[in-house]
């Protein structure tokens, strides 16, 4: 591995998907996964307004009982309290999901923010299909870099027309210039879609394009465990990694 590639996370990564299904929490996980396993500090935040399944599909050491809302609501903790809020994965990353008994608010994640932040570690924020949502802005008050997952099927590249327009409404060009398209291919059968088209349609518009092959062990849909990972998948996450990083440093689109 490069050391191009073994760049660190940075503080706060938003994971969006172009359309439900696309594979946000998947690739939230595989970033995360990715950045704990080379001993970084990371926590995967379920960033979804009533609460998605990053814990259930992901925590496969340890499942805690306990969420966000509870965490934001007992104020400054001490490290091993705020562990005990945590889910865990066997690679190191800590999970804080969304219980889902209310709804997300922008108090709770300024709070969040403040204190992720404070303790120095990465976020990778599986924010779902939805980025205009009013409780997202203190996440997006930062230029962090936006990771845009699409599924490799037609259907699908014709809504990520409107995704990338919700980040250009939303953040402007300087928010569809930090955004790589991540294509997951969730078809056993192979690629279903010419990538190079998009790169061409594409071209100019984002910071880059990554890929995400398919994974017998993704495919199954039980809990995730990294290490099962095939060899090209990890692979895969460590571009994705390694762009995010890029984005945020303000290094042009590798070659």
């Amino acid at each position: 591995m490069t050391d191009q590639l073994l760049q660190a996370l940075p503080v706060s990564t938003l994971v969006l998907g172009a359309c439900g299904g696309a594979g946000a929490t998947t690739t939230t996980l595989g970033l995360a996964n990715t950045a704990a396993a080379r001993g970084g500090a990371v926590v995967a935040v379920d960033a979804t307004p009533a609460g998605g399944d990053v814990a259930e599909r992901g925590a496969d050491a340890v499942l805690s009982v306990s969420g966000l809302e509870q965490l934001v609501a007992a104020g400054p903790v001490a490290d091993d309290v705020f562990d005990g809020y945590c889910s865990r994965t066997s690679a190191g990353t800590r999970i804080l999901n969304r219980i889902g008994n209310q709804t997300a608010s922008e108090r709770e994640f300024h709070t969040l923010t403040g204190s992720l932040r404070a303790r120095g570690v990465s976020a990778v924020h599986d924010l779902g299909h939805r980025l205009r949502a009013a409780y997202l802005a203190p996440l997006l008050a930062t230029p962090s870099p936006i990771v845009l997952v699409v599924p490799c099927r037609a259907d699908a590249f014709n809504r990520l027309r409107s995704a990338l327009q919700s980040i250009g409404d939303t953040l402007g060009e300087p928010g569809l210039a930090r955004t790589v398209v991540t294509v997951s291919n969730q078809d056993a059968t192979g690629w279903q879609v010419d990538i190079d088209l998009l790169r061409e349609y594409l071209g100019g518009q984002v910071w880059g394009i990554e890929t995400i092959p398919y994974d017998e062990h993704l495919g199954m849909g039980i809990v995730i465990d990294h290490s099962k990972l095939a060899p090209d998948t990890r692979a895969a996450y460590e571009r994705v990694s390694a762009a995010a990083s890029a984005i945020a440093e303000g290094r042009p689109e590798r070659v």
